[in-house]
């Protein structure tokens, strides 16, 4: 049956760039154009109601299951005081009755908004749940704070050695209950998972939240061997709504392509390649930069997770598997590894430059090297939203004229960089307009204007359609709305073209639309 989308704007993201109808039948757009010309062809119609339509958003990088999973745990967002923190936690642990001895989980711990500014210390920590294991979960799930009973349970110790990649951080010979990088991914590993049932059940949920932001394609950017069932069960009762996108961590890709290659056949879901990292996270402090961090002795630069060697083979060895690799990054030094790396492997593997091999974060960045990145055919997806949630860190971390820089998709766009956005959920919301309310306006939470790197709405809109469905390879199916691409649609009670950019973010999402079928419409 073909269906006509009518009496709205549709912002097409290709040319033209605006239409005034849209033709569906059976998930692909048929037509674009005049509406009195494509009516006499449909069988039946959809009234936009003076919305405007849009290509439905895509997700470049995120963790939906993760979020899903996360969902179910104590939410800290937006405390920054310590007895509210407590008393949270503690309320969770009445809430549900868990007993003494048992895990605790928290998520959304961001000291930054604190008022000192600093981590909880051990004997706060420990003061929280002192009958339970507790893992408090930073908010860039870089770092984490457990209190003394995982120590113990654990056997870990003020004298037990960093793990590679991460730190159990101490101070005057005693863990201070903070674990960097790969200690804290370690920590969180131990943490046993929700029934397949009851994490099922949250992925509905959270896809239908990554709905309502007008997302239609959704990104795992981990792939744990805990979701196969996960996704065996919304494969066979057909429960995943979303087009689903994941990465295999490459140390461990073939023991997870075999568990993946048991699933049921789903156009939803399909691996879309392998994952490195190069660094950590700027806001706690663990990113690799070329300049130091401010403070401390004004030599600290963070560090790299892996030395050139092993990137250099991951590389190698997405090119002999053909598969796209995705790279975890944020400070210029890691970036600048990702090229020099990238420069040597394609000396032997040419086909590199046609896999879109992505950086994923990317936050500092010299002009030069973002000429380099695009005559490597490299795809950058920049985490711009951190311009407003954690600008004002960045200031007192690494100065103005660095924090201005943060995600420079101006320059990126000068030099030809392929480049997009994304929210990295669950980090933060899967928001794209506040995302590209964020790259056109550059504000921080305390207001400072970030100068020097806006782009403007188009390009920004750009980057959450077209851009991100081309590091997908996606771009001949996703988008734009053009004749013989998907039916997926975010409709919007505004144009984000023509209200003034200050106000991108208050646009509502009215109806999201995968395949033409409406899998969210906003109560008006």
């Amino acid at each position: 049956m073909k269906t006509l989308f009518f009496n709205g704007k549709v912002i097409t993201m290709a040319e033209p760039l605006y239409a005034e109808a849209v033709l569906v039948d059976a998930g692909k757009i048929v037509a674009v154009g005049n509406e009195a010309e494509l009516r006499a062809a449909a069988d039946a119609c959809i009234d936009l109601k003076g919305a405007t339509m849009l290509p439905g958003f895509i997700d470049a990088h995120s963790h939906l299951t993760e979020y899903a999973l996360a969902s179910l745990q104590v939410n800290l967002d937006g405390i920054t005081d310590f007895a509210l923190l407590k008393e949270a936690v503690q309320a969770y642990i009445g809430d549900n009755n868990i007993p003494e001895g048992e895990w605790v989980v928290a998520r959304n711990y961001e000291h930054n908004l604190f008022p000192s500014g600093k981590l909880l210390t051990m004997e706060e920590i420990d003061s929280i749940c002192p009958r339970h294991l507790l893992l408090i979960k930073h908010t860039s799930c870089h770092m984490g704070l457990v209190n003394s009973n995982v120590f113990k349970k654990f056997g870990v110790t003020a004298e037990t050695p960093d793990p590679r990649g991460g730190r159990y951080v101490v101070a005057d010979g005693k863990l201070t209950g903070c674990l960097e990088e790969s200690a804290c991914t370690a920590m969180r590993m131990r943490v046993p998972s929700p029934t397949v049932e009851k994490a099922c059940e949250a992925h509905i949920k959270m896809q239908n939240h990554y709905a309502s932001y007008g997302v239609t394609t959704a990104q795992d950017g981990y792939l744990g061997s805990n979701m196969i069932e996960i996704y065996r069960n919304l494969i066979e009762n057909d429960n995943l709504i979303l087009d689903l996108i994941s990465y295999a961590h490459i140390p461990h890709y073939e023991r997870l392509k075999g568990m993946f290659d048991t699933l049921p056949e789903s156009p939803r879901l399909h691996l879309g390649g392998v994952k490195q990292f190069l660094d950590g996270s700027l806001p706690v402090r663990t990113a690799w930069l070329k300049r130091p961090y401010l403070g401390d002795d004004g030599t600290y630069c963070g560090h790299p997770n892996q030395p050139d060697e092993v990137i250099v083979n991951a590389f190698k060895r997405a090119a002999e598997l053909n598969e796209q690799i995705i790279f975890h990054s944020n400070g210029d030094a890691a970036n600048e590894q990702f090229l020099h790396c990238l420069a040597i492997a394609q000396e032997e593997y040419p086909n590199l430059i046609k896999m879109r091999p992505t950086l994923i974060h990317a936050q500092l960045w010299d002009e030069d090297m973002l000429q380099r990145a695009a005559k490597l055919g490299a795809v950058i997806s920049f985490f711009v939203a951190h311009t407003y949630y954690w600008g004002d860190t960045h200031i007192r971390n690494l100065g103005m004229e660095r924090a201005c820089k943060i995600s420079p998709a101006r320059t990126a766009l000068s030099c030809g960089v392929h480049f997009n956005f994304h929210q990295d959920a669950p980090v933060i919301e899967p928001n794209m307009l506040e995302t590209v309310w964020c790259a056109a306006n550059r504000i921080t939470r305390n207001g400072v204007h970030l100068a020097g790197e806006e782009i403007s709405v188009l390009d920004a809109l750009r980057a959450v359609t077209i851009n991100a469905a081309y590091q997908y390879f996606e771009e001949d199916k996703k988008g734009t709305i053009e004749a013989g691409k998907y039916a997926d649609f975010v409709v919007l009670d505004q144009d984000p073209l023509t209200v003034a950019k200050e106000q991108i973010r208050d646009i509502q999402v009215w109806q999201t639309y995968k395949n033409g079928t409406c899998i969210y419409s906003k109560d008006l």
